[in-house]
């Protein structure tokens, strides 16, 4: 057995012979498997690869999209024009899951219009274990409401998406149950997933004969939902009546009326019409968490009207390091460190030697990985014939998350002529490289990627100001270690975490960020910068001029100097190293999934064996 595996199962005996299901309507593990539209995908693929490196048996549980997620296309006019491709299955990594007879292991899930026949398919990536439904294929021709349930991820109308949550949530328990990997322990990664809760009742109750709150009761301890969003948007709602539509045979089997499930997902802050998931989700789960210390103030003040007053703790997000680090840091790391940041990042001491490393040699591996970054972005420029040449010695600043409102990756072109001296400073050559998407429906975000791309071009900020399109893993993985400094631009408090800057800082690119997420509890001076925020705006549009000139202040007189002397000062080169040393143990997966083993597996599965 790996030592890891047994130092963890030395830590958390009762886990060895118990299973944990993980349920994510996205999982972002690999270029390849295009399941994922952004962080909340990221990360179940990394909570999958740090459970594998434990030997944690975490199962996870998603849906095989035929499609996946939207592609990005900016037109000449700035527009995004979303497209959907099919993906090849037979170079993707997975196989279908077989029954006794090697025929396609299938469940059936009941909807309206009929069965739906869904198959699993098992990925093999390392020793992940994952586990996609699909409804994709020519046994439900008959339908093509139900064949298209896995066609895409986040597209379609609210029929179509909540067709999609109750295969998730119904069909993924159902799925387990076939393969008979029953789980002693659900963890719902945000709402989608809210029915896998009470569909686990139900398979309780058929072997204990209690009803549903009885069963409730008893298993509450086993069951887990992590929240991801406090804006009241961004938490899945369905009219009562689709729910009415829908679930009413949930209902039966759960020995429970219609007017009580509906209860279950009703807030205070939503409409009397409106069941949220969010909510369900609370309602049902044992326990619950935020993912950053100031994501879980604002959590349990946004949930405190609900009717089980559940108490939302918070474990912050991590990134999974091996996954993340750059190619060229990692060598040096393994050089003079040695490799233990590689086997145990979550432990500080792994870090340890980080301090004594020349500022050469670091400046060395990081301009490797932004050659390579630079590199990249030409080739994805070749089609645009007038792209620019960029300087491998200038500085260059990321900005890549999803395109929302919130976000506000406008904030940089609030002030043109600002923005046109610090790209154009006597110091040395700036870059603003910029990607993302906004959701195929958000309008409103769609039209903050046609405003950059007008600034651009109205400004002739082509040299300076790169706008990439169609942001995935691959770019990502470029940016996060090539940049040397990450930017982030919330309208505080709105940022539940944001992970991106993690992998950019673990690779000594600087973050630098309004105070929200998780760098309202990893700012501090000597590892990235921080841009003031307001306290108290009058309005959003003040906020936003007077946090755009923080932001033009600290780039001007903090980053850019520091940057551009680097080679005569230590400056640079400590914040880097600390940026590596003190974010790397601390923001790490294994550190995140140790939390949940610890304070919700563990103990949920503790308190299950005890009662039986």
């Amino acid at each position: 057995m790996d030592p890891k595996h047994t130092y963890f199962n030395t830590v958390y005996p009762a886990l060895q012979s118990s299973r944990i299901a993980y349920f994510s309507l996205e999982f972002g593990y690999s270029q390849s498997m295009h399941q994922y539209a952004g962080g909340l995908g990221i990360l179940a693929g990394d909570h999958l690869k740090s459970s594998s490196d434990f030997g944690l048996p975490v199962i996870g549980v998603g849906l095989l999209y035929h499609e996946g997620s939207p592609h990005q296309h900016i037109d000449e006019q700035g527009n995004q024009v979303d497209s959907f491709t099919h993906i090849d299955r037979k170079h993707l990594p997975f196989h279908t899951v077989l029954d006794i007879d090697g025929q396609p292991l299938k469940i059936q899930v009941q909807f309206p219009e009929g069965t739906a026949h869904v198959r699993i398919h098992k990925v093999i990536h390392d020793d992940i274990a994952l586990f996609l439904l699909d409804t994709y294929h020519e046994e439900n021709a008959h339908d093509i409401g139900i064949m298209q349930i896995t066609d895409r991820l986040y597209y379609g109308d609210r029929e179509h998406r909540l067709r999609q949550e109750i295969l998730l949530g119904i069909g993924g328990m159902k799925a387990l149950t076939a393969m008979n990997l029953m789980p002693d322990f659900i963890h719902i990664n945000e709402g989608h997933s809210a029915f896998a809760l009470t569909e686990y009742i139900v398979q309780l109750m058929h072997e204990t004969q209690q009803s549903f709150w009885k069963t409730h009761e008893a298993v509450a301890s086993q069951l887990l939902f992590t929240t991801h969003t406090p804006i009241n948007a961004g938490n899945e709602v369905f009219s009562h009546a689709l729910i009415a539509q829908y679930l009413s045979s949930h209902c039966n089997e759960l020995s429970i009326s219609l007017e009580e499930f509906l209860s279950l997902g009703m807030s205070d802050h939503l409409d009397s019409h409106l069941f949220s998931m969010s909510a369900f989700a609370l309602n049902i789960a044992g326990s619950s968490n935020a993912v950053s210390s100031l994501h879980g103030v604002i959590a349990r003040d946004m949930w405190k009207g609900i009717a089980s007053k559940p108490h939302i703790a918070s474990i912050t997000n991590g990134i999974h390091t091996q996954t993340w680090m750059g190619e060229h840091i990692g060598q040096l790391l393994d050089a003079t460190i040695g490799n233990h940041w590689r086997e145990m990042p979550e432990s500080v001491e792994s870090w340890n030697g980080i301090q004594d490393l020349k500022k050469e040699d670091v400046f060395h591996a990081h301009d490797m990985q932004k050659q390579s970054m630079i590199a990249y972005i030409h080739s994805r420029l070749q089609r645009d014939p007038n792209h620019t040449t960029l300087d491998p010695n200038g500085l260059y600043i990321g900005y890549a998350r999803r395109f929302a409102m919130y976000k506000r990756a406008y904030l940089p072109f609030m002030d043109i002529q600002a923005l046109k001296r610090v790209l154009n400073n006597e110091q040395g050559n700036v870059y603003l490289i910029l990607a993302g998407k906004a959701h195929p429906d958000d309008h409103d975000a769609k039209a903050i990627i046609k405003h950059i791309h007008t600034m651009i071009h109205q400004h002739d900020l082509q040299t300076s100001v790169i706008l990439l399109e169609d942001y995935d893993i691959a770019l990502a993985t470029q940016m996060i270690q090539g940049c040397d400094l990450w930017l982030n631009t919330p309208r505080r408090p709105l940022e539940a975490s944001g992970t991106s800057g993690m992998k950019a800082a673990l690779n000594g690119c600087l973050h630098c960020s309004i105070s929200d997420g998780w760098w309202d509890e990893a700012y501090a001076p000597d590892r990235g910068f921080l841009i003031p925020h307001v306290q108290y705006p009058i309005s959003p549009e003040e906020q936003d001029i007077i946090e755009s000139n923080s932001l033009y202040d600290i780039l001007t007189n903090h980053v850019i100097p520091t940057y551009f002397s680097r080679h005569a000062h230590e400056d640079w080169s400590s914040l880097m190293k600390n940026s590596i040393q003190k974010l790397g143990s601390t923001y790490s997966s294994h550190r995140m999934v140790h939390e949940y083993a610890k304070s919700y597996y563990m103990p949920g599965i503790l308190q299950s064996k005890c009662k039986h």
